[in-house]
């Protein structure tokens, strides 16, 4: 049996293996830990706080009945990204059958992904400046809506979260040249979709 000390910062590996020997604590602390991670993958998705609250908390609760099935063959972190990629996708599916397709904070975008936002960008905040910025703003936001879902995740990841090939492998369940691949186009089509926009 896994002993934890509350005074002692315990690995992921420690806390899973408390987790499934049933160790309340251990789980709340995994929940600290990893809280604001998974709602900002979430919520860089969805782009809804209200939804990614709700899907943060299914994150966490498919996680608690599945430590199990957890083999420790990819870090903590990463099994939870993966939970929450399939998990934001359902939501998305949803929310667009509903009528209410909603997309990724596109102020994050324009923060995190300057090489797609320098076209329309300008040292100067003169009103026509600022309205080239509000075009590109909504240029990214339809563009990137329209992009497929085996495209935008992978991009969330990488652009928001910078995480490693390997790890948006693992959490959308597909081989690292794959997500390169995947990446490559849908940097392309939103260059493509910008363009025939005529926003850059």
């Amino acid at each position: 049996m896994v002993i934890l000390e509350e005074t002692q910062r315990h690995s992921d590996d420690d806390l899973v293996r408390a987790c499934r020997e049933g160790q309340d604590s251990a789980f709340e602390e995994l929940v600290r830990r990893y809280k604001d991670r998974v709602y900002n993958v979430v919520y860089r998705y969805l782009g809804n706080h209200e939804d990614s609250l709700d899907v943060a908390l299914e994150v966490f609760v498919r996680a608690h009945r599945s430590f199990d099935s957890f083999e420790g063959h990819s870090q903590v972190f990463t099994w939870l990204y993966s939970i929450a990629a399939n998990a934001a996708r359902n939501k998305l599916r949803d929310t667009s059958r509903k009528g209410r397709n909603k997309g990724v904070s596109f102020e994050l975008l324009e923060e995190k992904a300057p090489s797609v936002a320098q076209a329309a960008t300008t040292d100067g905040v003169t009103p026509s400046h600022l309205a080239q910025k509000r075009e590109l703003n909504d240029g990214l936001k339809d563009c990137l809506e329209e992009l497929p879902d085996t495209y935008r995740l992978p991009f969330v990841l990488r652009t928001f979260d910078n995480l490693s090939y390997a790890d948006i492998a693992t959490s959308v369940g597909c081989p690292q040249g794959t997500i390169k691949s995947r990446l490559n186009q849908a940097r392309k089509r939103l260059r493509d979709c910008l363009t025939h926009k005529g926003v850059i």
